[in-house]
């Protein structure tokens, strides 16, 4: 085909590598790994993914007074895919980036045999069981449940974020949103909704992951095949009357152009989910289980600082891409309503974040849950907003160490209903 590649209908696919390690000489035969076949449409909005090289030139002093003509070395794929949170989306970028593994997909299935009754209090936003230890049968602070079998029928089907745990062998539950007071029920089923992933607690247990982009226009017949590709972390924007955006930085290794007959590389990925996108309007920002003010916004930047091992090779091959610490921050800002947040940056006080954000108000509706056991602010300013006085919090986040039922010790934990 002849003409001008489009940029309205541009496909991003990604295929996750066989093997994540890097030869520090070679590249892999892509017909073997990654291979053909398979991979995922990514939906995204746009992406800055290019090939770079290193340039240098002696710089002599000539009698002609020109330039030396220079030459080109290291060869690195930088750049960030942008695009929107969506339920499903994101499940090997999250994982990449957390280096690790998203829970089983047996999901967690809880009855009266193990928990003898459960009652309900809308107003303490509360489940109250009668017997057992919900901690002890796996369910943890960030996780999204849903009741079933239930007298009262409205609580069935509803899907709730598990906020704490509180009471004699964990036996109180606060959840959100809250469901309908109801006493004590004696046959009714809890099941978690989905998968979760967290910060793994030693490198032996992390789990690495390397990708192949292909950015083709179709038009044209042509391929850009970005190879040996890490992610190096992601940004998250929530905001008033705007949709929940979400990037990924990416590092690569090398580029393939392909053309004709030879593009697209990937024959039969899958299509690209149909969640919808959550927005800040539904999603709720709540501080050690209470809704946290008035919110008007939340950022999240988690960070791994990758960095290119550069080597004397002919090809400009780097020899690998080297991930650093996993650093987690951001900020958030609420219109001010009284001390509590003032008094959390002056005594340096931790405490618990959590967002929760589901795709619509629909019961049953698609979500996510970032949770972060441990922060700290670190700064506040003070600024005008609507008339009103706001004040935004930059804080940072870090592995918990304490004992707080139901809470797992990491930095972070991802909690996504439509990954199963």
């Amino acid at each position: 085909m002849t003409g001008l590649a489009e940029s309205v209908s541009e496909r991003l696919v990604y295929k996750v590598y066989s093997s994540a390690a890097i030869d520090p000489t070679t590249e892999p035969d892509t017909s073997t790994d990654p291979g053909s076949s398979g991979g995922q449409v990514l939906r995204y909005a746009s992406h800055n993914l290019s090939l770079t090289k290193d340039n240098y030139r002696p710089n002599e002093i000539r009698d002609d007074q020109q330039q030396v003509m220079g030459k080109h070395g290291s060869r690195t794929v930088p750049g960030t895919i942008n695009g929107f949170l969506s339920p499903g989306t994101h499940k090997d970028l999250f994982a990449a980036v957390m280096r690790s593994q998203w829970d089983s997909a047996t999901a967690i299935s809880i009855t009266e045999t193990d928990l003898t009754s459960i009652a309900f209090d809308s107003t303490a936003k509360t489940a109250t069981f009668g017997g057992g230890d919900p901690v002890a049968l796996g369910l943890r602070v960030g996780m999204m449940v849903v009741f079933g079998g239930l007298a009262t029928s409205g609580n069935n089907g509803k899907r709730v974020v598990i906020l704490g745990f509180s009471g004699s062998n964990n036996r109180t539950m606060s959840i959100y949103p809250a469901l309908t007071t109801e006493t004590a029920d004696t046959a009714f089923t809890i099941a978690t909704v989905g998968q979760t992933i967290k910060n793994p607690a030693t490198v032996a247990t992390q789990t690495r992951y390397k990708f192949a982009f292909e950015v083709n226009d179709q038009t044209i017949d042509l391929s850009r095949f970005y190879t040996e590709c890490r992610i190096g972390g992601f940004d998250m924007a929530i905001s008033v009357n705007a949709n929940v955006t979400l990037n990924f930085t990416i590092l690569g290794r090398n580029r393939q152009v392909l053309t004709g007959g030879s593009a697209p590389y990937f024959s039969a990925p899958t299509a690209e989910t149909s969640t919808d996108i959550p927005t800040g309007m539904q999603g709720i920002l709540m501080k050690d289980g209470a809704i946290l003010g008035v919110a008007t916004g939340l950022n999240l930047k988690a960070d791994i600082a990758l960095e290119a091992a550069k080597q004397l090779n002919p090809q400009g091959l780097v020899a690998d891409i080297m991930p650093g610490t996993f650093v987690l921050s951001g900020d958030f800002t609420v219109f001010l309503q009284d001390g509590v947040i003032l008094s959390a940056y002056d005594n340096e006080t931790e405490f618990a974040l959590l967002a929760y954000l589901p795709s619509s108000n629909v019961d049953a509706s698609p979500g996510n849950v970032f949770f972060m056991p441990r922060i700290k602010i670190n700064s506040n300013n003070e600024s005008d907003n609507a008339k009103a006085k706001a004040i935004q919090c930059q804080f940072e986040a870090a592995r918990y160490f304490g004992t707080s039922p139901g809470i797992e010790s990491t930095t972070l934990q991802i909690t996504d209903t439509e990954i199963s």
